[in-house]
């Protein structure tokens, strides 16, 4: 029998003024609190093999690379005992876009804030460890069952909200924006942990929708529709257990929000009211009610078997080739240095950014291209064979920002904004110059008796979540794991993943997905590999794994908010 123990504590943490992680929008900045950010971990543990196993669902945007190093860190130096490292801990984020920014040290991610905090950094990584250390010592032997439960299709808990690049796909019933809420995967996946006497200890579950019904008009932190459904569900079982815990993961919403409605006077795309936090807890009902039902069902399902198992890897994904497998049985294909697309800078009808209706510029773009190929020489044959369809904007990878290296030779009026000095801090150059955006990015994959959690540093749309848990399933089958589940926005971030056919679209996803079209399979690739050390089919990894660069105090002294 495994152990188990669940614990939650606040990591409510900011500056006055400094900008939130999500929309990318100056005026989206801290000026109070509306709720609460929580981080609820759960510590697994086999008293026979010695296995370990920290997961902690954590209120932010995402997780950097920053801080799992920094909780990892904590852990070995101030918890040895816990024998917890980096493969022994899986940190997501829900992805609230109402969360604190500045806790990343690249600079791409941290223009909009504007500048990276210590101090956020550091409260956060202390909240996480306390709830992970919490949640050690609450460990007691336990049963674990899993169940899934399917929303109905008339509930309005999630949309597909790019139903063009979905429709491409090939291995996909084509959608309507009439029936966009079937473009998704409406499946809620949980896990139950009960105490031997039977106490409920807590549940985690994954459940694909954005944490994007509070937009970015808001100044005040709030934990969105996941931080409602956990509220709710505690609130549901307090009785039975005053310290339940309930954590609400994210799964592949990367083309997936809980937006559907335009209300007289309000701008953009929003949910169920017009009042945004009315909106977050209407959402949240919905995935707490779906939750409640699962848990009480899941009280017959069988034991699951007492096995903890994970693969981790540090893999360096601007040069993965990619398994044929995976590419229709096409040899020779790749992943490229990260770029951001055109669109991208356009955003979405929830969040949009420049303005949408300029958007067939990129058609005319992408018609001209080639007849102006010869001038824009560092964009190769390699490029169109890796970025292929992509208008590249920025190169975050090679630090180019629309072809031009040296950003002090744009015509900018670098010191009229603090968001402007910290692009102009980005101009570097030298054989310590490090990428704009994280290269070198954490694979995980772990195995809790017949379920896999296949941990991703990205947002993956359905589909493409959909193909990974299948390939990461058939290669787990020898080994008796009968499921697996993405868990998104896990242990670092970089952008999105599509299909190679929604890529083509060229739509917000396509466009922000940085490695390339052939990014999902690379990762399938990947994924496919940490399944074969777990199978035995593989060589366990070398213990001298690549690692992802360290930033100087120097560099971040010089991109410190306010910037």
């Amino acid at each position: 029998m495994l152990e188990v123990g669940a614990a939650k504590s606040e990591i409510t943490a900011y500056e006055l003024r400094l900008g939130m992680m999500g929309w990318g929008m100056l005026e989206n900045f801290v000026e109070s609190v509306a709720t609460p950010l929580h981080a609820r971990a759960f510590v697994l543990r086999d008293p026979e093999s010695g296995a370990r196993q920290a997961i902690a669902i954590c209120e932010l945007a995402f997780i950097s690379i920053a801080l799992r190093e920094e909780v990892v860190s904590r852990l070995e130096n101030e918890h040895p005992d816990l024998e917890l490292r980096y493969p022994q801990v899986l940190l997501q984020g829900t992805h609230t876009h109402s969360g604190p920014g500045g806790f990343t040290h690249y600079p791409f991610y941290n223009v909009t804030i504007p500048g990276f905090s210590a101090t956020v950094l550091e409260q956060l990584a202390s909240g996480i460890v306390a709830a992970i250390v919490e949640a050690d010592a609450r460990c007691v032997p336990a049963t674990l069952r899993y169940g899934e439960g399917t929303f109905e299709p008339d509930l309005p808990v999630a949309f597909n909200r790019s139903i063009e690049a979905y429709n491409r796909n090939p291995d996909v019933e084509p959608a309507t924006e009439a029936n966009r809420n079937l473009a998704i995967d409406r499946t809620l996946r949980l896990v139950r942990f009960d105490a031997e006497d039977g106490m409920p200890i807590g549940s985690l579950n994954w459940f694909s929708v954005h944490c994007t019904s509070v937009h970015s008009d808001n100044t005040a932190l709030h934990f969105d529709n996941k931080g409602y459904a956990g509220r709710f569900v505690e609130a549901a079982l307090a009785e039975a257990n005053p310290d339940y815990v309930a954590a609400f993961a994210q799964g592949a919403p990367g083309d997936v929000t809980p937006n559907f409605k335009r209300h007289p006077g309000r701008p953009l795309l929003r949910g169920a009211s017009s009042d945004d936090d009315e909106s977050a807890r209407y959402n949240g009902r919905l995935q707490a009610d779906k939750a409640l039902q699962v848990i009480a069902e899941a009280e017959t399902a069988p034991p699951m078997q007492p096995r903890i198992a994970s693969a981790h890897a540090f893999v360096d994904f601007s040069r993965i080739e990619v398994d044929p497998r995976f590419s229709d049985g096409r040899n020779g294909l790749h992943t490229a240095p990260a770029e951001v697309g055109m669109a991208m800078f356009f955003g979405t009808e929830e969040g949009p950014g420049l303005p949408r209706q300029l958007l067939f510029l990129q058609k005319w773009i992408a018609a001209v291209r080639p007849h102006w190929r010869r001038l824009l020489r560092h964009q190769s044959r390699e490029h169109e064979e890796t970025q292929a369809e992509k208008i590249s904007w920025v190169e975050t990878g090679r630090r180019r920002l629309l072809g031009i290296r040296r950003l002090r030779r744009i015509p900018l009026p670098w010191r009229a904004h603090p968001a402007l000095r910290m692009m102009r801090s980005m101009d570097e150059d030298g054989p310590d110059a490090k990428p704009w955006t994280p290269q070198v990015l954490p694979v995980h994959l772990v195995v809790i008796g017949d379920l896999a959690l296949c941990a991703v540093p990205a947002e993956f749309t359905t589909t493409s979540g959909r193909r990974l848990t299948a390939s990461v399933a058939d290669a787990l089958g020898t080994i008796g794991v009968e499921r697996a589940v993405l868990a998104g926005y896990a242990n670092a971030y970089s952008g999105y993943v599509t299909t190679p056919h929604e890529y083509e679209v060229q739509d917000y996803e396509g466009a922000s997905t940085h490695f390339g079209k052939w990014t999902l399979p690379a990762y399938q690739t990947e994924f496919t590999k940490l399944a074969e050390v777990l199978t035995g089919k593989r060589p366990a990894l070398p213990a001298s794994e690549l690692m992802p660069p360290r930033f100087t105090d120097s560099e971040l002294r010089s991109r410190s908010f306010p910037a």
